[in-house]
């Protein structure tokens, strides 16, 4: 595997590391979602969620696509690739109508954007895997392989609608790269042996069986926000039956297991609630036995959907009857796993109720057989053609564990009784949410759609409270009537991304959002409309969405009517405003912060800028914004929150509190009238914005743009003795590098425009810069990261010699060190990193003793000057030349210079330098003699005038830049008290 860790100047450096890591765990593995075990060697945990970001600073590839209409996209954080675009559309005669026309139109948009939509990959690495008219809206799905492995959850599909291509979807990995092998592949057998003992212990499945591989694919393993890997596997199963089953991925050269991932959605026991009528413990109703297969006096008979069976005479007959049917088939788990049964005598035109509620365990199995069919019947209604609706399911009961429910991708299954829990096969709620995650399962388009366990956790509660009609899931769980999880509470909405959680947690968005949905619906059009349009938009969100926050656009893709989604739905104002009410908008935003401060200001003005409001909605209407800070250094500033002032629609201004010589830590939180909120930076890694008050020098600045650094002073080498990847040029492409430099035209980069090689390390070393009398030296840069995991950062912090231990200051006044608005990311993947050392300079005791006998001959200490940016002149003025020989005819010896240089070490694995470099921060250091007149504070020309390669400031302020400098005022010259 190549490991992704590029690396640009493009920020005050700032180190950042993860306080989150991956390693063994101790006890069974939960694998709740695809779980990293050790083999896997990633430093953190996988992604429980698919997280997007509803904007992205526009790239090549991105502008070629918005040329051919009015496109938006929401960007997946942890790949970078837009996992929805929708907009005007592309006009495609034909797709609807006919599958090949539409075929041939999305494989020549794949071949036209795939660098957008894949990154890195090829159109010969789509495989077509599905092509499909449900209703208006014909689906084409993608699969994504590499070195003909299928790579796993990667997909790319195209919607079209009134033959328009008008939304498109992409789950595709970026820059697939796999390690060359080093071992051969082990047989089949020893990789089933060696992955079912690991499995076994990490899972405590004892002696559950474990399938033979199936064949290689390419596993990715992906963080929150980044992809950490690749690696090539064989996946195996591993079914304990009513203890759970698991699909694992195995290294076929070592057959150790590299994640795993449970096969198993559970409903908790301890968030499932019944409704009264729903309860065990309340009346019974007689239900007929649907399509039960019975024995009328011993000749085997179906019972119709309204449990009737016929016969020839006129007689009373024998029925005998157990829980097995044409679509359900419950099996006992208790001991002794005996079917219930019963034998009555049913008279013509008679009735017979079995009644088994004296005997727990059979009562479980009956209704667990009539729930299983009335879910059935439910889901016909949703989708009459769904595929596994008149296949028979397999109903696992009265298993000996308690509080618990799963469906396991085949079955469903229940738990028994307890002191705390009720028999879950005999509530209702728990029997349609398990059946839920099976209807999720098989709308699912393949290619287009992806299975989410906390969204189908969602679909499940609202596919039980669609059939109930309360949105309290759950009733009777713990013997009480209170709901263990409610999809409408009456004081609180769930919201994204503040209540993200426990996957049952986090499912309450989804459910939430459509309870509400069909509320809005059922408000608007009456029962029947908003039923059958909720109904109609919960099964599209079902098949085409990856996560929650992809469902929003899916569900604008069902409700539209002329595939143009640039020009709204028909009801795209009521399902935006309650998407948004549980914090699911396209919005974003940004926080600027002026250029220059005023010296001596107690407070600068900052700007946030809320971007991508839905324009023909009112449901993202802004209430207020609050400005909130805190100090970096404790005690420096009091931390607190202030209201920003509206000056423009979507324009704020907020006063930020200064600190001097400190860095100032600040965010916005964005409320809106229906109380979601959107906090600035909206970013996983840096939730603060930092501003640093104080005075600077710039006593060395470079910008790349007046020639090639490496022949004006600078040096650059690799470890190994080869040639240094290191060159200046123009920046153009790469997946995740950058387009374009931070500032003008030209980086210093690693590879330009290409890919390091594997487990490189290599240097660059800036030329000597003379600090003159300036003891307080700051060093910043900007530098472009995409890695794809800190793991692989080996990029090392500069190395700086400086003599006599000066501070290395924060960066200068009034630059916000992060900057997280669409203006500047880049990529998924980018993080702006820096260094803040802090040297404190010790005083030698002797020192200390000779200002104090300086003192008490009345010298006055020189007060610590202040002076503001100036970038060295090329060339010392002659005045400046000539005053050492005036000192010296006055009989003054020339100070000797100790030392007075400093340099930059970069070692990277994958780096570039662009935009600003600047070394400042200074302040004249003491003088050796307290009596001698004073000369004014020198600063000294670099050793090579040449390293000056160009001004180093731009024109004029940018949002883009540091501040540029202002005129340094001559220092005074001072005498001595004596």
């Amino acid at each position: 595997m190549r490991s992704r860790a590029a690396a640009v100047l493009v920020g005050s450096l700032v180190v950042t590391t993860s306080a989150r890591a991956a390693g063994p765990r101790t006890g069974p593995v939960q694998a709740d979602t695809l779980t990293a075990l050790p083999a896997a060697n990633v430093t953190r945990p996988l992604r429980a969620q698919r997280d997007l970001k509803w904007s992205q600073r526009a790239s090549a590839a991105w502008q070629k696509l918005a040329a051919t209409g009015a496109w938006r996209a929401a960007w997946d954080r942890a790949t970078g690739v837009p996992s929805r675009i929708w907009g005007s559309g592309l006009a495609a005669p034909g797709a609807i109508a006919h599958p090949a026309v539409a075929e041939r139109f999305a494989r020549a948009v794949l071949a036209d954007h795939i660098a957008l939509l894949a990154p890195g990959a090829s159109p010969a690495d789509f495989a077509l895997v599905s092509n499909s008219l449900d209703g208006d809206i014909r689906s084409i799905g993608f699969v994504q392989t590499h070195a003909g492995r299928v790579v796993v959850g990667g997909q790319i599909s195209f919607r079209f609608k009134r033959d328009r291509l008008f939304v498109i979807g992409s789950e595709a990995l970026p820059d697939v790269a796999l390690p060359p092998p080093t071992r051969a592949r082990l047989a089949p057998d020893a990789i089933r042996d060696r992955s079912a003992m690991a499995l076994r212990g990490a899972l405590g499945l004892g002696d559950a069986p474990v399938t033979p591989p199936g064949d290689e694919v390419v596993l990715p393993l992906v963080g929150d926000d980044a992809v950490l890997g690749y690696r090539v596997a064989v996946p195996v199963t591993i079914d304990g039956g009513a203890r759970g089953r698991y699909l694992a991925y195995s290294d076929p050269a070592t057959g150790e297991v590299l994640a795993v991932q449970q096969m198993n959605l559970f409903a908790s026991g301890t968030v499932l609630y019944h409704a009264v009528d729903r309860n065990p413990m309340w009346p019974r109703v007689d239900r007929p036995a649907e399509r039960a297969h019975v024995a009328l006096d011993g000749v085997m008979q179906t019972t119709s959907t309204a449990g009737l069976v016929s016969w020839t005479d006129t007689d009373p007959h024998s029925v005998t009857t157990a829980v097995v049917g044409d679509l359900v088939s419950v099996v006992n788990k208790a001991t002794g796993g005996a079917v219930a049964s019963t034998q009555l005598s049913l008279a013509p035109g008679g009735q017979i109720v079995w009644d088994a509620s004296g005997v727990v365990e059979d009562d479980a199995q009956v209704q667990a057989y009539l729930d299983v069919n009335t879910a059935k019947d439910f889901a016909r209604q949703l989708d009459p053609t769904m595929a596994t609706l008149d296949m028979q399911m397999a109903a696992n009961v009265n298993i000996a564990q308690e509080c618990n429910a799963f469906f396991d991708g085949k079955t469903l299954n229940f738990f028994h009784a307890s002191d705390r829990c009720q028999n879950t096969a005999l509530i209702q709620d728990v029997v349609f949410h398990e059946f839920g995650h099976s209807v999720h399962a098989a709308e699912i388009i393949n290619g287009v759609g992806a299975f989410d366990g906390a969204m189908s956790e969602g679909a499940a509660d609202f596919f039980a409270a669609q059939i109930t009609g309360d949105p309290a899931m759950g009733r009777g769980f713990f013997y009480t009537d209170a709901p263990l999880r409610d999809l409408d509470p009456p004081s609180s909405e769930a919201r994204w991304p503040q209540d993200i959680g426990e996957i049952h947690k986090t499912g309450l968005i989804f459910g939430g959002t459509f309870w509400d949905l069909r509320k809005a619906l059922i408000a608007q059009l009456g029962e029947a409309a908003g039923i059958a349009l909720t109904q109609k938009l919960y099964i599209g969100a079902l098949r085409r969405s990856v996560s929650i926050p992809t469902s929003l656009i899916e569900v604008l893709a069902t409700d539209d009517d002329d595939g143009d989604l640039s020009n709204g739905t028909p009801h795209e104002c009521m399902i935006r405003n309650v998407y948004g009410r549980h914090g699911l908008r396209t919005a974003s935003g940004t926080i600027v912060a002026p250029d220059r401060i005023a010296d001596g200001s107690a407070a600068t003005t900052v700007r946030i800028e809320i971007s991508d409001l839905a324009t023909r909605c009112a449901g993202d209407e802004l209430d207020h914004v609050d400005l909130s800070w805190k100090p970096s250094d404790p005690g420096a500033l009091a931390a607190g929150t202030m209201p920003a002032m509206q000056t423009a629609p979507t324009e704020f201004h907020a006063e930020l509190p200064l600190a001097a010589d400190t860095a100032v830590l600040y965010q916005a939180h964005v409320v809106f009238k229906d109380g979601s909120l959107l906090t600035l930076p909206d970013n996983l890694a840096d939730p603060f914005y930092q501003l640093y008050d104080g005075q600077t020098i710039a006593l060395y600045c470079v910008n790349f743009e007046g020639g090639d650094p490496l022949t004006a002073g600078w040096t650059t080498g690799a470890s190994d003795g080869s040639a240094s990847p290191w060159a200046w040029g123009i920046p153009t492409a790469g997946a995740t590098d950058p387009h374009v430099a931070f500032s003008g035209q030209r980086a210093l980069v690693q590879v330009l425009n290409g890919d390091y090689a594997r487990k490189s390390s290599s240097f660059v070393k800036m030329p000597p810069v003379d600090i003159g009398h300036w003891s307080d030296v700051h060093l910043q840069y900007r530098r472009w990261l995409a890695v794809e995991d800190s793991h692989f950062d080996q990029a090392r912090r500069p190395r700086v010699a400086v003599p006599r231990r000066p501070r290395l200051r924060l960066p200068s006044r009034s630059q916000p060190r992060h900057r997280m608005g669409p203006d500047v990311r880049r990529g998924p993947a980018v993080r702006r990193l820096g260094a803040r050392r802090r040297l404190r300079r010790r005083q030698p005791q002797q020192r200390v003793r000779r200002w104090r006998r300086r003192r008490a001959r009345g010298v006055r200490r020189r007060p610590r000057q202040r002076r503001s940016a100036q970038c060295l002149p090329h060339v010392l003025p002659e005045s400046e030349l000539r005053r050492p020989h005036r000192r010296r005819r006055r009989g003054l010896r020339r100070r000797p210079r100790r030392g007075r240089s400093v340099h930059l070490e970069l070692q990277a694995r994958r780096a570039s330098l662009a935009g600003r470099l600047l070394l400042g921060r200074a302040q004249p250091r003491r003088p050796v003699r307290a009596r001698r007149r004073r000369a004014r504070p020198r600063v000294a020309a670099p050793a090579t005038a040449a390293a000056m390669i160009a001004p180093c400031h731009p024109a004029g302020p940018s949002r883009h830049s540091p501040s540029p400098p202002r005129a340094a005022p001559t220092p005074r010259r001072r005498r001595s008290a004596s």
